[in-house]
Parts: C-alpha cells; structure tokens; sequence
C-alpha cells in the first residue's frame, strides 16, 4: 500500500507541475479542486434559487417552464439555465477528483479520518440533488430517469412492488409528486452547504474559495459553456410510455446503464461495497511511516503568546487560562486527538531559537520526539563533520523523498516532519555555525503535507510573520525551495546559492585589492 501510494503521490506531483506551467502556482486549480467545487455548489445554489421563481412546479407546467427559460430571446434564461446545469455537473466531477487525490495523497487516516468520513456522505447528497434536478424537466429523459431510479429502488426489500408501475401511471404523477421532487432538490443543496461546514470543522483556516482569479475564470467559463453549449430539454415526457433510445447525463445518470447491464441488486452491492471501502481506508495504516507524538506543552517555557494557535493548521493548540503560578496569565494546551505531529507549532514559539545559552534549551511547546536541544546538536554535529569551504546544509521535510539524494562530504541534510517545524533562527545559527549554504527544501508549492507550512515559511522568512528571520540574517546565504520529490530543483538551489556566495567573496576580495591599490 505504501509503495502504491508513493508512486501514486509522485504521478500527482507530476500532474501538478504540468498544470503550473499552464497556471501560476497559486492559481494552479488542481491544487483547488475541494474550493473549485464549493464554488460550483455555490453557483448551482444561487442559480437554482433564481430558476425556481421562474419554474412552474406542475406536471402540466414544468416541461414548458424550461423551454421558456431555454428560448429566451435575450439569452438570460440560457445563460441561467446552462449556469445551473454545468455547475451541477462540474460540482460531481470536481469533488470525485478531490476525492481521488486526497487519496492518493494518503489524506484519510490520522487526524484527517473526520474530514474523510464528513465528506463520504456530501458524494450520495450531491447525487441526488443533481437527478432530481434533471427529473424537474420532465422531458424523455427525466421520464427514463425516474422509471429507471423506481425499478432499482423496487430490487430493495424495502421497496413497494408495484413502485414502478406507479411511477408510470399518470394519475400518480400529479403536481404533489413535482413538490415532493422540487422539496428535494432545494432541501438536498442546502443541507450539503451545511454538510459542508461541519465537513471542514477540524481544519484551521479552511480554503473554501479558489483564489479571485480563478474564480472569475471558473465562473466565466461556465458562462460561456451555458451560451455556446445551451443546456436543452429533449421532448416532453410522456407517462405512459418510455422511448427506447435517449441520451443521459452521464454525471448523474451513470446508475442506470450499470442496472441495464447488471441487475439492481448487483449495483447497490456494488454502491455499498464503495461506501464501505471508503469508510474503512481510514483504519489503513502506511508500514513505512512511524507514528510520532504530538505536541507537549512546557509551562516553564510558554509565556502565553498564543502563535502556536494561530499556526496550528488543524486546530489542535487551544489557550486556557493558566494552570500554574505564572504571571502570565494564559496557556497553551495540545489535543492529542487532533494533533498530526507536524511541528509546525515548534517553528512558532518564540522560545525555539537556538541562541539561547542554556545547554539544554526546552520551547514552550516541543515535539517529544525531536526537541529543540536535539535539533540544535544534531545541527551543531553535522556542520563539524562537514569538509570543504562551502559547506551546506538542507532542512527538508519528510515528504521530499530520500534525504540522502544531497548529502556529501560538505552538505550535510536535516529531515524534519515539516519544514515549518524549523524556527527562522536556525537559518542564521547555521550560517553562525559556518554553513555557507543554507536551504530549506519541502512540499511543492501550495501542496504543504500539513496545509500552510509553506505559507508560514515564507512569511516568516520575508519577515511577514512572528517568528520573523532578522532582517541582519545573511539572506544571500539563504534559499528556500518548494521541490516536492523533484531531487534536481534541490540541487539546482544548493548549486545557486553556493555560486551566489562564491561571487560575493570575489566582489569582496575585488574591493579589498582595489581599497588596498588606492592607499
């Protein structure tokens, strides 16, 4: 499994960076694809509002209602019309999408396992809020959908036997049942927003909405598909037949060509062996990944600051009030249930810095695992063991492949669980400790394993966000790369910034002989 899921991630990367070269990094969608699609359940919600003061809920009255809408002379019923159908369809397609890459991204066990289970249910409502959609035409091809969807329904011991036959008897479809199907389709919508909500409850600082750019483009995008590609009705549904041939919505309708060709029985097996296969992958455990501990708290360290909340990217840091004599007058406190290890609260703490003259430096929040002191001697050994004038040192993180790709006889590697882990100080006290490089090395862009490591280390490091790198530190020294797997943008970094230090001792030297020719 472990194996299947590296390679799957590395297919991932790949994907990503293709997409980069169409997109910039930060408006890649693949990297939105969970925000793309609440903007398209947003626009289907919106659109489907305004469509509905416009819809006669009637079985006499519904066919013509969308045709109305549909040959609007002044393109607004189209444009309103295909806005809400291929919002529909592109909000099925985005979540199956974000669903397959978290995971391959192994994003359903740990302290993920609530948003997975959250988001298994949002699949089934999003199906049905977009066939009852369909069925609101009452053209052909809803009257094959509704045939289709009561006779595989019948194959359920629940089901009444002569529930098809009552669907196509036209004294039993009458203008309750179109208030029932319209209760369902606007009922189902706004539950999912809901579902959406608690869906997203564990995760500090949620990305509900793609970037601006991308959602204009998103947005325009639909519209233009609505105007091209108008969404239209096929004939008007007929309650006492069903026509042999018709086309579907593939998106939604996908179910009844499957019970055409299996039986009913077979594909609600086959339903809920998908339901429960999802259910059961957060009991899946990686072997090759060993379990860490979470976060611990020192009193005697933690003043109260509260950065380790505001970094925290599954809220797992709280403040209380203090439990000991301090004079401070809150404290942090870790949920070990919602902890996912990743230190990024370390790297926030104000007391992580390696500049403290006490031999065995405690933070006030640390990993058990890997504390502060223990990364500082760790960095204090590998710096005396390297040879050469330029010497160098990566702080990577775990989800960059093999640490030993860069290691050599003068560069020396730190893997840490995030590259938000690492405190900015300790960029300067390697330099302090005779690195002439300095690099830190993690995720690709925009795709931090833990959500916003990235995000905090270039704000920490452009001096945006406490702990901030000092503006005196040697930034010439000092590179940061978003490399994911990619092993030769690592050492394409350490090549520049080696040359880089190689070029300025030659312009220092330069002034030196000339200051010395001028005296």
């Amino acid at each position: 499994m472990a194996t299947l899921l590296g390679s799957l991630r590395v297919a991932d990367e790949r994907l990503t960076s293709a997409f980069d070269h169409a997109f910039a990094p930060a408006h890649n969608p693949w990297r939105h694809l969970g925000a793309l699609a609440f903007l398209c359940l947003v626009t289907a919600v919106v659109s489907g509002v305004i469509a509905y003061a416009l819809y006669d809920t009637s079985v006499a009255g519904a066919y013509e209602s969308g045709l109305r809408l549909q040959n609007d002379p002044l393109l607004l019923g189209r444009l309103l019309r295909g806005m809400h159908r291929y919002a529909a369809d592109a909000f099925m397609l985005l979540t199956l999408l974000h669903l397959v890459r978290e995971a391959v991204r192994g994003h359903f066990r740990g302290v993920r396992w609530f948003s997975w289970l959250t988001g298994i249910p949002l699949l089934w409502m999003l199906w049905i809020a977009g066939i009852t959609g369909l069925w609101l035409l009452w053209d052909e091809r809803a009257i094959y959908s509704v045939t289709a969807t009561a006779e595989w329904l019948q194959a359920l011991p629940v089901g009444s036997e002569l529930l098809a036959r009552n669907f196509l008897t036209p004294g039993a479809l009458n203008d309750r049942f179109f208030s029932l199907i319209m209760f369902i389709h606007i009922g189902v919508p706004l539950l999912l927003l809901a579902a959406t909500w608690v869906h997203v409850q564990r995760v500090s600082r949620p990305r509900m909405w793609p970037p601006r750019a991308l959602t204009a483009g998103s947005l325009a995008a639909l519209a233009v598909l609505a105007l091209v590609w108008p969404a239209t009705s096929l004939g008007p549904a007929d309650t006492g037949q069903v026509v042999a041939r018709v086309s579907l919505d593939w998106f939604y309708q996908f179910v009844h060509p499957l019970v055409d060709g299996l039986s009913a029985l077979t594909v609600w097996g086959l339903a809920a062996v998908f339901t429960l296969g999802l259910a059961a992958m957060p009991l899946l455990r990686a072997p090759s990944i060993t379990k860490v501990s979470p976060a611990q708290v020192d009193l005697a360290n933690c003043n109260g600051c509260s950065r380790c909340v505001a970094d925290c990217p599954f809220g797992a840091v709280t403040m209380i009030a203090r439990t000991d004599s301090s004079r401070h007058p809150r404290q942090a406190v870790v949920n070990p249930d919602l902890c996912a290890a990743c230190g990024i609260c370390v790297g926030a703490c104000p007391s992580a810095t390696p500049f403290r003259r006490l031999e065995d430096i405690v933070s006030g929040i640390e990993m058990p695992d890997t504390p502060v002191a223990a990364l500082r001697r760790e960095l204090q050994q590998k710096l005396a063991a390297l040879g050469g004038p330029e010497k160098a040192i990566v702080f990577t993180c775990h989800q960059t492949g093999d640490p030993a790709a860069w290691a050599d006889a003068s560069t020396a590697v730190m893997a840490l669980e995030c590259a938000a882990m690492l405190p900015p100080s300790f960029l300067e006290y390697a330099v302090r400790l005779g690195a002439a490089a300095v690099v830190v090395a993690g995720c690709k862009e925009g795709d931090c394993e833990f959500r916003l490591g990235d995000q905090w280390v270039r704000e920490r490091i452009l001096g945006l966000r406490e702990p901030r790198l000092r503006a005196a530190a040697p930034r010439e020294r000092i590179a940061v790369v978003w490399s994911g797997r990619d092993t030769h943008r690592v050492r394409a970094t350490l090549k520049d910034v080696r040359e880089r230090v190689s070029a300025l001792k030659g312009a220092e030297a330069n002034t030196v002989w000339k200051e010395i020719e001028h005296e």
